[in-house]
């Protein structure tokens, strides 16, 4: 897993040095901002790209979902029935649409609003116009949390610990909160501190800290399973950097720069690599198991398509009767009037606007 202490450690290398406090600053400084031009570079990274599931609640009423802290961006809504869409309107409509006469008239709409609850946080705010009994798909993309230990501040590396399974007893330890999902790392030398693997004393193993008791013990998940370190384990404790591995060059360079911008060093060269590592992450940020081949059904492709409206529900070759070929939406009924009611429709003649081929 890729840490600040990867950057503190990669800049020590490239200053020669970092002893001083005010050398610190600086490459704190540098590693914080660096890490947050890269990840704000791109709104559609695909490492960001989330999912969460709400209910409508089966109400004809508006429905909130607080979302997550640090959300760039919303895609579309999406629901698990194929007669009934919903629509995305601006705040401004959404304001109007409330306050309006025609209100029971509207479909399902949605929009995103600042929230009233959390200063810092959006709403998915939904009007279920047909009361749907239903929940909504929502994919956004999402912002990681801001930095706070490089590894080398007194908290991060205060004392020594005991490693038994899944929990890390510490003595003379400052374990807060503040490093919930941060990394622990320990060394097969349990006299020095942890570097990095590019370090003289690299880290043996490494952990997630999931869960944090008290400044002395904390609750940890590692790749390689239950872990065993002996007491008197000096350890440090560091950010998670939440990048793909095509990203992390691109993080070396944007501290690089950074760094060339607070010591008021010439930016030009550090500049144009940044822009060429940014650009080659760019290139990169791509996932396909299947790269451009096609493969036929016996191994594992398969076909999608979108159904339509009909007595086979538009499955090819004929399902219910209905022969090869695609299936014709029927007309709407003779006398059609308009209820508004819910996604199931209210009876004959009579439409609810839920069918995409209606008017």
């Amino acid at each position: 897993m890729y840490t600040s202490q990867d950057l503190a450690d990669y800049l020590f290398s490239t200053t020669g040095g970092g002893a001083q406090d005010q050398e610190h600053r600086l490459l704190r400084q540098a590693i914080f901002h660096g890490y947050r031009e890269v990840v704000t570079a791109r709104d559609s990274w695909r490492w960001y790209v989330s999912e969460d599931k709400f209910d409508l609640g089966g109400q004809n009423s508006v429905v909130a979902y607080l979302l997550p802290w640090g959300v760039q961006s919303v895609d579309s809504l999406t629901l698990p029935i194929t007669n009934v869409s919903i629509t995305y309107v601006t705040p401004t409509d959404w304001a109007r649409l409330l306050n309006s006469q025609w209100r029971n008239l509207t479909r399902i709409v949605w929009t995103v609003l600042p929230s009233t609850s959390s200063p810092d946080r959006y709403e998915v705010r939904v009007f279920n116009g047909f009361a749907t009994d239903s929940f909504v798909t929502l994919t956004y993309r999402r912002r990681p949390r801001d930095l706070r230990f490089t590894g080398w501040e007194k908290q991060a590396r205060a004392g020594t610990v005991e490693w038994t399974g899944s929990v890390v007893q510490g003595t003379g330890t400052s374990f807060s909160p503040q490093m919930l999902n941060c990394i622990i790392r320990v060394s097969s030398d349990p006299t020095k501190h942890p570097e990095s693997l590019a370090g003289m004393n690299g880290y043996s193993d490494e952990a997630l800290i999931k869960k944090v008791d008290d400044q002395d013990t904390i609750h940890v998940w590692s790749p390689q399973g239950q872990l065993s370190y002996a007491p008197g384990t000096k350890f440090v404790v560091t950010d998670y950097l939440d990048i793909s591995p095509t990203m992390y060059t691109a993080c070396l360079s944007a501290c690089e720069m950074w760094l060339a911008r607070l010591t008021g060093k010439n930016l030009e060269g550090t500049m144009g690599i940044y822009g060429r590592d940014l650009r080659m992450a760019f290139e990169q940020d791509v996932v396909a198991p299947i790269s451009g081949q096609r493969q036929s059904s016996p191994h594992g492709w398969y076909s999608f398509w979108y159904l339509r409206a009909g007595a086979d529900q538009g499955v090819p070759g004929g399902g219910g009767g209905g022969g090869g070929g695609t299936v014709d939406p029927p007309p709407p009924p003779a006398n059609d009037t308009l209820d508004g009611g819910t996604a199931a429709g209210t009876g004959a003649g009579t439409v609810d606007g839920g069918n995409a081929q209606r008017a």
